[in-house]
């Protein structure tokens, strides 16, 4: 699977990762993964792979660094850690890693 975005856009999203969720895998699923229902202001469903859940401060920051981002489209991020089983699940299914805990980009 490939991820549905431009090489800047994507290069942009990993760098604000990088700044507030280095050392922990990031997952991208949804509609920017498998092209269903894919709009060009479609959102970037993104999961932080993290063994304990994320503070509310650190979720913050990295919301507001997304918004102030000037991508043309909403990035939502949520905790692996708070997420149901049932959800972890689903996103295993069709996922693709654009973080790697050891700080690889991946695509």
């Amino acid at each position: 699977m490939q991820l549905c975005l431009e090489q800047d856009q994507l290069e942009k999203i990993q760098r604000i990762l990088k700044v507030h969720f280095s050392g922990l895998d990031v997952d991208a699923y949804g509609s920017r993964v498998t092209g269903v229902d894919l709009t060009p202001d479609s959102a970037l469903n993104v999961a932080v792979i993290s063994p304990k859940p994320i503070s509310f401060e650190k979720m913050v920051g990295v919301e507001r660094a997304f918004a102030d981002s000037g991508l043309p489209f909403r990035v939502d991020i949520v905790d692996w850690a708070k997420l149901t089983e049932n959800m972890q699940k689903n996103i295993k299914k069709e996922h693709v890693a654009i973080q790697t805990a050891n700080g690889s980009e991946a695509r």
